[in-house]
């Protein structure tokens, strides 16, 4: 019980520091109207909900505005910082969001990479054009471009699912994308478990990565194995499981 107040006090600090006062009290005061049922799932993905999908947020002294995005996303590419810490990208040049969803990251990276492109790509279409007006009405659109695409195989299960509804879509091509760009500074993958197939046969491409987080679905595929094959490829790897996924920080090792 105690441990699990002590979450929920955590959560509510970083909501605090995220949300303008009048979406804080918003979700705040929706807690203590559901507060059994936050001790019963031990998640506060239920005031996610009750925030709606349009909000404010502050980050580093900027009012964003997103729509048509779950609240819980941001808290956890924002709050949590699942996939890179402020100050982790300020240098970087070249960004490539896969899994981009509704843009949430997109935008994050084009805030945190003063001389960053980020290269965002998205299966749905619908979530395409979230993230193009995300990117739009937090002024990021001249430092993005936002495509509809698969990544990884067209065998995995999540790809034909979407391909079967709209088979015009195109198979992301990684290895072109590389060599226009030459360096990947960051590489963030959210694919929902197309990670497996992405990092599979020819992987030549991967030397021109520098870093990458990927969230891993375990299971879609043979975690292990993944973590073994980027360790080849010359990668460090920090495995963190959270829940019924995970994330694997990678990043360059001095040695490759």
């Amino acid at each position: 019980m105690l441990t699990d107040l002590h979450r929920l006090l955590q959560e509510i600090t970083i909501v605090f520091r995220l949300l303008p006062l009048c979406y804080f009290f918003s979700w705040f005061f929706g807690g203590i109207r559901c507060f059994k049922i936050l001790l019963k799932t031990r998640s506060v993905g239920i005031l996610d909900q009750l925030l709606g999908s349009s909000f404010e947020v502050t980050w580093n002294h900027q009012r964003l505005r997103f729509d048509q995005l779950d609240f819980g996303v941001v808290r956890e590419i924002y709050g949590h910082l699942c996939y890179a810490k402020p100050g982790e990208l300020k240098n970087a040049r070249h960004i490539l969001d896969l899994g981009a969803n509704s843009g949430a990251f997109t935008v994050f990276a084009a805030l945190e990479a003063p001389e960053g492109q980020i290269e965002a790509i998205e299966i749905q279409s619908h979530l395409v054009r979230s993230a193009k007006l995300n990117v739009e009405q937090n002024h990021c659109e001249k430092k993005v471009n936002v495509r509809c695409a698969a990544v990884g195989s067209a065998h995995n299960q999540w790809v034909q699912t979407v391909l079967k509804e709209d088979p015009q879509i195109e198979i992301f091509d990684i290895e072109n994308y590389i060599s226009k760009v030459g360096t990947c500074d960051f590489l963030k993958c959210d694919v929902e478990g197309g990670e497996f197939s992405l990092f599979a046969g020819n992987l030549d491409w991967t030397r021109a990565v520098k870093k990458m987080a990927l969230e891993y679905h375990p299971t879609e595929g043979d975690v292990d194995r993944l973590e073994q094959t980027l360790k080849k490829q010359g990668f460090d790897v920090k495995r963190v499981d959270h829940s019924c996924l995970g994330y694997l920080y990678c990043s360059r090792n001095k040695t490759s």
